[in-house]
């Protein structure tokens, strides 16, 4: 409790009163006070709760009221490079105006340290956080979620809500539709080694494979650019397949022109398949055939599921699941013989 000056007056608790009764340093105080996502969950709560017993108030900073709402959404995004989530960004914007709500959108350009810097600097501010994609490990993850309500996109995190595509199904039409055109056998490039999604669907692609007889190769990973893709076509000489399902929409162009530039046509000499279906799957030629992601309902779905927690407090809810479907175009045909 604060102490009593001689001439009767209160003396005002100070930040060091509060680090030492908590047994933690000065500088943990200020971190936990002003920017809670730099002190464990655990600590936090515990200086708070010292703070509050001794009667300390933060006048350095002056923050917004924990329990008032903002209307603020904060959404970081991995690379705004990837046109993908700008249908993802639509569904989350189109709920969030929708209630009254402002989205601030943060581009982590793939880098784990610049995401986490956001949220830091966010957190106060925000009233629940959406993370498409993200880079920071999984405790970073689950961190913030203790602090405010989170849900992650394209990505599952163990107890926190996550909104992810039925890739399996998604893989299945892909391999089916492959083997109504005679394929038995297709190379798949593989994203980005650390990113939980080109994981997902390396794996969902080798289970359709296996349940349809199809021999799969692998190439990869690239880069999820069309660099990337035209990058491995040396790879698919050495061993060439019927069809080539590439990790997302840019891969798979990428390829399809290093094809062409090589004197080979699609589909006559290999059919491909892309991921995504971003807008210039079907200008370009020929139009790709592409598994489509319900990006617009994923970010509606995450949004509303912010809103759920807002209106009803934290509950641990199963991973959604939005639904694919394939997009036939003229960049698959017949196998050649």
């Amino acid at each position: 409790m604060p102490e009593n000056k001689p001439d009767g007056r209160t003396k005002a608790v100070t930040i060091y009163d509060v680090a030492e009764a908590a047994g933690v340093a000065a500088s943990t105080v200020s971190r936990a006070l002003s920017r809670p996502g730099r002190v464990s969950p655990e600590t936090a709560q515990r200086i708070r709760e010292t703070a509050e017993e001794l009667g300390y108030r933060d006048r350095s900073v002056a923050h917004p009221d924990v329990k008032a709402r903002t209307k603020m959404l904060v959404v970081t995004v991995s690379s705004l490079g990837n046109l993908f989530f700008f249908d993802t960004l639509n569904g989350i914007q189109d709920e969030a105006a929708a209630a009254g709500y402002t989205v601030l959108v943060v581009d982590g350009r793939g880098h784990a340290h610049l995401e986490r810097q956001a949220i830091e600097r966010t957190i106060d501010f925000a009233d629940g956080i959406i993370m498409i994609s993200p880079r920071i490990p999984d405790p970073v993850v689950i961190q913030t979620a203790k602090q405010k309500p989170v849900v992650v996109v394209n990505r599952v995190v163990r107890e926190v809500p996550s909104v992810v595509h039925n890739i399996h199904d998604g893989m299945q039409q892909v391999v089916e539709h492959l083997v109504e055109f005679g394929h038995r056998n297709l190379t798949f490039i593989g994203g980005p080694a650390q990113w939980w999604i080109a994981a997902a669907r390396r794996e969902a692609l080798e289970a359709a494979c296996h349940s349809h007889g199809i021999t799969m190769r692998r190439v990869g990973p690239v880069e999820p650019t069309v660099r990337g893709g035209a990058g491995v076509l040396s790879q698919w000489l050495q061993y060439r397949t019927t069809a080539v399902v590439a990790f997302n929409d840019d891969v798979a162009l990428g390829f399809s022109h290093a094809v062409r530039e090589h004197g080979l046509r699609v589909p006559e000499d290999v059919s491909v398949v892309g991921i995504d279906n971003t807008q210039s799957t079907s200008v370009f030629y020929p139009p790709l055939t592409t598994l489509a992601v319900a990006g617009h309902g994923q970010g509606a779905v995450a949004t509303r599921r912010i809103f759920a927690e807002l209106k009803g407090g934290r509950t641990h809810t199963p991973t959604m699941v939005v639904p694919m479907k394939l997009i036939k175009r003229a960049s698959t045909g017949p196998a050649p013989k």
